[in-house]
This record gives C-alpha cells, sequence and structure tokens, in this order.
C-alpha cells in the first residue's frame, strides 16, 4: 500500500490526480520486481481499484476510442476538492 501511496503522490499534478502508467513507472523505480500478479491481479489498474483507496478517471484521447486512467489517493484533500 504505501508503495502504491507514494508512487501517486509523486506522479500527481496540482489536482491529485496521477495519469496510470506514470504511477507504474514510479513503481518500477522504487520496486523494480514489483508484479500486480503476485497480488492476484493482471494489471496495475485492477490492484489500484481493489484497494478502494484511490478515485479512479478513464480520460478519452482526442477524437479517437483510445483511454488513459488517472487515479487520485480518496484520502488526500486538494483545493479541488475542497472548494468544489
Amino acid at each position: 500500500m504505501n508503495l502504491l501511496t507514494s508512487a501517486v503522490e509523486a506522479a500527481s499534478d496540482d489536482t491529485g490526480w496521477a495519469h496510470l502508467g506514470t504511477v507504474g513507472s514510479k513503481i518500477a523505480n522504487q520496486a523494480p520486481d514489483f508484479d500486480p500478479r503476485n497480488y492476484g491481479y493482471k494489471r496495475l489498474g485492477e490492484l489500484v481499484a481493489a484497494t478502494q483507496l484511490f478515485e479512479i478517471e478513464e480520460r478519452l484521447v482526442g477524437d479517437g476510442p483510445s483511454k488513459v486512467i488517472y487515479v487520485r489517493d480518496k484520502r488526500k484533500k486538494t483545493s479541488e476538492q475542497i472548494s468544489g
């Protein structure tokens, strides 16, 4: 859990959102042997969702069908969450 939360924090922008791909890169830098399959999940996004510690948002890329996943720690209050 600490690895996930620290990676999300390190990859997050001013609003607290972090691109899941960047989170994965941060995890790989901190713990090269990390693999979500060791926890019973095929993908990092599935593991992140299972923890229920993060908000997850799928965003469309341009006009195509491609999507990217962003995550944000539910426990961290950002200025956006406080004001809006």
